[in-house]
């Protein structure tokens, strides 16, 4: 048991796994003070559109099981992305803290990928947004021109 906790000091003082961290993973990240630019944007449409009823919010899952159903999501997404898009987008998970990395040379998204690199192509959105889109309730033209997701350029590691 020492050495697990001596392991887990020197990652948690060495910085490691910061960049991997989301709430999945137990971490409790405050929104105002660790996200990406444009992500108080969405999580505020987001709030918004799920009050008026345009999103259905999905079942709360914490833990391994929150993280599982959003993998398996972010492979339905992943899939129509590869269709119309021949670069790497880097999805944000906004609620979440969750970046995955869509490529056209994988066969599925990489889960828990680094944040994007300066001048890759993001795509924000919320855990709802994406609920609703993998259940075809809601294009991803629809999403972006309501403001629930958003396209932009990365910005560098948050």
């Amino acid at each position: 048991m020492k050495t697990l906790t001596a392991v887990l000091t020197i990652a948690l003082l060495s910085g490691a796994g910061q960049t991997l961290a989301c709430s999945y993973d137990g971490q409790m990240n405050n929104p105002f003070t660790q996200s990406y630019p444009g992500s108080l944007n969405i999580a505020l449409a987001t709030r918004t559109a799920i009050e008026n009823g345009t999103l259905t919010p999905p079942e709360s899952l914490r833990g391994q099981p929150g993280l599982r159903r959003a993998s398996w999501w972010l492979n339905l997404l992943a899939r129509e992305l590869s269709e119309h898009y021949s670069a790497d987008i880097y999805v944000y998970l906004v609620d979440s803290n969750l970046w995955s990395r869509v490529s056209p040379d994988l066969r599925h998204p990489q889960i828990h990928s680094d944040p994007a690199p300066t001048g890759s192509q993001v795509l924000l959105l919320s855990e709802a947004t994406l609920y609703e889109l993998v259940n075809n309730r809601l294009s991803l033209s629809q999403a972006v021109d309501i403001g629930i997701a958003q396209f932009s350029l990365g910005a560098g590691k948050v």
